[in-house]
């Protein structure tokens, strides 16, 4: 069965259809785990770990990293290499070891706005157009990619992004009946754009991490509000106006923002876990109010 045909989202759309002519008619997806299997973010992270795209040494962008002398050394050495040996000597297997550790510790240890703005500010001397073209390259490599995950300790890196196609229906069909079509996202908002560009959202309906810039290049300070739990309702507050009437995510970290929708919230479940887990561990009560994708379908 469609999720278009799910009944309550069949009565959400009766409800509101009066609202037809207002234009204030708001629907809010997350993106990692919600609208893409994975996580856009991360993957633009290897990308461009892969590809050695820096501009500075993460050395010098992350000065409490426990291990940033050899972090910086390692990177002195392989930036005098070429692109083809780089990827084959010990030492950039080290390199990537001592970023995504830095990244995946902080998480693990609770510290997730850090930890997602940590690899934001890996962009500090790019300018804006610069940073765009890395996004649209490591998007398409992303969606022309097999799926596949690299273990990394307790993570998993995923390669391949691939639509949800619940999301899709979903946010084709809001489309076609008049709603203004937000995503909100932890990511970089570069790697998001790509995403829902695709879908026929506009980057400047699109909310994620940015830095400061400073005569024309990104330094290491990402913009207020950082779009990281509660702070999705306050970016989102800081853009648009009207409060949404439905929201979509696949995280307990976002239960603020799915809490902010007046009216339907849709919990997309997608990380290998039983549905019931979000409402347990996140103490809510499904009621009414909730749409369950239980077994998202991946598109290929």
């Amino acid at each position: 069965m469609s999720i278009l045909d799910n009944p309550r989202l069949q009565r959400f759309f009766h409800e509101h259809s009066d609202h037809a002519d207002r234009g204030d008619r708001l629907a809010v997806f997350d993106c990692d785990g919600t609208v893409i299997r994975g996580d856009i973010g991360e993957a633009m992270l290897a990308y461009q770990v892969e590809h050695f795209l820096f501009k500075v040494s993460p050395a010098d962008v992350w000065q409490d990293h426990p291990d940033r002398q050899r972090l910086d050394r390692l990177y002195q050495g392989l930036a005098r290499t070429s692109a083809l040996e780089r990827t084959e000597r010990p030492d950039f297997r080290e390199f990537f070891s001592l970023i995504f550790g830095w990244y995946f510790g902080q998480i693990d240890e609770g510290k997730i706005e850090k930890a997602c703005v940590d690899i934001v500010r890996l962009f500090t001397g790019y300018t804006p157009e610069e940073v765009r073209r890395v996004a649209e390259d490591s998007f398409t490599a992303q969606v022309s990619s097999p799926w596949s995950e690299t273990p990394f300790g307790n993570h998993r890196i995923a390669r391949g992004a691939r639509y949800i196609l619940e999301s899709r229906q979903m946010i084709t069909e809001l489309q076609h009946r008049g709603y203004e079509i937000w995503a909100v996202s932890g990511s970089n908002v570069w790697s998001v754009e790509p995403v829902f560009r695709n879908l026929g959202i506009p980057p400047a309906r699109v909310i994620g991490i940015e830095l400061d810039t400073e005569s024309g290049l990104f330094v290491p300070r990402a913009i207020e509000p950082v779009p990281i739990r509660e702070k999705k309702v306050d970016a989102l507050q800081s853009r648009a106006n009207t409060r949404p009437l439905l929201v979509a995510s696949d995280s307990r970290n976002d239960i603020p923002l799915l809490e902010y929708s007046s009216d339907l919230k849709v919990f997309v479940s997608s990380r290998r876990k039983d549905w019931t887990v979000f409402f347990d561990l996140g103490k809510i009560t499904r009621d009414d109010s909730w749409i369950v994708i239980e077994t998202p379908t991946i598109e290929e």
